[in-house]
């Protein structure tokens, strides 16, 4: 099944990198596109798919649907903030074990620690 949305992250000195269809890391065979990321210089983590676009901004945490921002927290979030990214794959089975579904679910968005040090996360889920 080929992805629906592809990525593309964003570094703070300007460049970014871009997720292949194939979805295979170019530094660890075998292994995710993902892998690929350098988290410690990530800015901006976009979901790029034919008919909408998704993104995190990691140095103020909004979010962004097609070009639109808006904010899930009504406190500024205190950095570093981390990227949260995964697909999460549902299938449906017959008794048979046929497979009779396959749906992907993208989840991005970040965390960080609150000033007494628990973890807050914001995350938006796409279909």
């Amino acid at each position: 099944m080929p992805l629906k949305y592809l990525f593309i992250a964003y570094y703070a000195d300007g460049t970014c990198y871009t997720q292949a269809p194939e979805d295979v890391s170019t530094v660890r065979p075998g292994f995710s596109a993902y892998d690929d990321i350098k988290h410690d210089d990530l800015v901006r983590f976009t979901l790029v798919g034919q008919e909408h676009d998704y993104a995190v901004d990691l140095t103020d945490g909004h979010f962004e649907i097609d070009g639109v921002p808006l904010r899930l927290h009504e406190e500024p979030p205190i950095a570093p903030l981390r990227l949260i990214f995964f697909r999460r794959h549902r299938h449906g089975f017959t008794q048979e074990h046929e497979e009779l579904s396959h749906s992907i679910v993208y989840r991005i968005g970040w965390q960080s620690n609150d000033p007494g040090g628990k973890n807050v996360q914001h995350v938006m889920e796409i279909d």
